[in-house]
């Protein structure tokens, strides 16, 4: 992992402070998710942020052994 200074203002760091609360984070960890989830959304912009959490949340699961793939034809 790298670390970076990062001069930010000081109601987007109260706003991140108040953020990782809500997710039980620390302010790096809720730094880097919301950074994740903000290029993702930029990056797919016909998807709304819900559906980008949904997928990674997907994603988490299948690398974790909890689901495992779906097969199209039993829908």
């Amino acid at each position: 992992m790298v670390r970076k200074t990062v001069v930010m203002d000081d109601n987007l760091a109260r706003d991140i402070d108040l953020f990782a609360r809500k997710e039980a984070r620390d302010f790096s960890g809720a730094l880097r998710y919301a950074a994740r989830i903000g290029l993702l959304a930029v990056e797919n912009s016909e998807m709304t942020i819900q559906e980008i959490k949904d997928i990674l949340d997907a994603k988490a699961e299948y690398e974790e052994g909890r689901t495992s793939e779906l097969d199209p034809r039993a829908i």
